[in-house]
């Protein structure tokens, strides 16, 4: 995501023009997108459960997603040298708490030649 990215009230991160400068996983229809390109996941997500994303910006710099500690057989490659964290929440009533935001000293993802990569356009 370009630092500062700005998407305006009633527009969404899968809008014209702010998708080509982001990424994100949704787990209502369970998929995980950038730039209008999509890779389902289908992993089982309830209220109360942990997301993780792990980013190693050494290149290829990827992006790794967790729920509840598994990691999902998908990952994004190639992402900008800068990065933010945003959250979309689109019910009412919804939450969210970030639990922790630490620097690792070895990534924890595991190298899994069944994921699915998504490349950063």
């Amino acid at each position: 995501m370009k630092s500062g990215l700005v998407i305006p009230f009633g527009k969404g991160c899968g809008c014209e023009p702010y998708c080509k400068d982001n990424t994100y996983y949704n787990n209502q229809i369970k998929y995980i997108t950038q730039n209008k390109k999509e890779i389902r996941v289908n992993q089982e997500q309830n209220r109360g459960d942990i997301v993780a994303i792990e980013v190693n910006m050494t290149p290829p710099r990827i992006a790794t997603y967790f729920v509840n500690g598994k990691q999902l057989p998908v990952f994004v490659s190639n992402l900008p040298e800068s990065v933010q964290f945003f959250f979309y929440l689109y019910f009412k009533g919804e939450s969210v708490t970030v639990l922790s935001l630490k620097r690792l000293e070895a990534p924890t993802a595991t190298n899994n030649p069944d994921a699915q990569e998504l490349k950063w356009e």
